[in-house]
């Protein structure tokens, strides 16, 4: 409900996420891991009986997958696994960011392998898995298709997540330190069943082919970056005359965001199930925006 703060049970919630910054970089971290679960169940809500195969009685399974991400890989892969998880949009100017090319190999070409690797692969990544995704499906491997939609669905809901579309992920830029873990507490124990409710309501999308994926996560990550300002400034209201943390910032960042936050989380859900039907559907003819085909290099 909007204006009412999440119940944040102090010390524990206080614990967790200290917790979870000593185990992950900030610019890792995204909804939170019962947030990741929850938009990978909701996707599987939405595809249903399209790819029963997949989705099927397997949603546990597949929100499971959906945090090993950050759970698994990122302590397997270290950095190269980090890049995966963002693209810092504003390290290539102004929106709506034409200096960077949206094919892989034409960025390199520009800017250089390591640079665009150090600004985020998140597009480049996700499109490689949901070729990959089709390719399992198409060959029956369905243990290997929901290990590689549960990751899909990580990445996607990074896509949505306003900062990891930008290098201020954290507000360390803007004097707002710690903002990345206070937007995540939002979304704490009751606080998810309420965003959830209201997320549910985003409309679903047409199934995106794996030949689109990039450029659906590119135009999830430049509407993310359209909500930057609106969250670094309910940051600042938030703060003024309070504690950073204290019931009653969470109150106000509530009144402020909470709408905001709802909606990007029905977008992940919304855009994961699109990329799972796409992968799914038993043929997806190339376009002439197929040239988004070059993929993040496989590690």
């Amino acid at each position: 409900m909007k204006g009412r703060v999440p119940r944040l049970r102090g010390v524990s919630i206080a614990l967790l996420l200290a917790a979870q910054t000593a185990l992950f970089p900030t610019a890792v971290l995204a909804w939170g891991l019962a947030a990741h679960r929850w938009v990978a169940k909701r996707a599987a809500e939405i595809v249903g009986a399209s790819c029963a195969p997949l989705v099927g009685a397997r949603r546990s399974e597949l929100a499971e997958r959906s945090v090993e991400p950050d759970t698994v890989l990122r302590g397997r892969l270290g950095r190269s696994e980090e890049v995966r998880h963002f693209l810092d949009l504003d390290e290539y100017g102004a929106p709506p960011f034409r200096a960077l090319p949206r094919i892989y190999d034409d960025a390199v070409e520009k800017f250089g392998r390591e640079l665009v690797r150090e600004r985020g692969i998140l597009p480049w990544h996700g499109g490689r898995l949901a070729r990959r995704l089709r390719g399992e499906i198409r060959r029956g491997d369905w243990s290997a298709a929901r290990r590689t939609a549960g990751y899909l669905a990580h990445y996607a809901a990074d896509a949505t997540m306003p900062l990891h579309a930008t290098k201020n992920h954290d507000g360390q830029l803007s004097g707002q330190r710690g903002l990345h873990q206070r937007v995540e507490a939002m979304l704490g124990e009751r606080g998810l069943d309420e965003y959830g409710s209201r997320a549910a309501a985003v409309r679903v999308l047409k199934p995106i082919a794996p030949e689109h994926s990039e450029a659906a996560l590119f135009a999830a990550l430049l509407d993310s970056y359209d909500a930057v300002a609106p969250v670094l400034a309910a940051d600042r209201t938030a703060r003024r005359g309070t504690w950073v943390g204290s019931p009653l910032y969470y109150r106000r960042l509530d009144a402020d965001l909470g709408a905001l936050i709802a909606k990007r989380l029905g977008t992940a859900a919304a855009l994961t199930a699109a990329l799972w039907e796409g992968a799914c559907a038993p043929e997806t003819r190339a376009s002439p925006s197929a040239r988004l085909t070059p993929a993040a290099p496989a590690e």
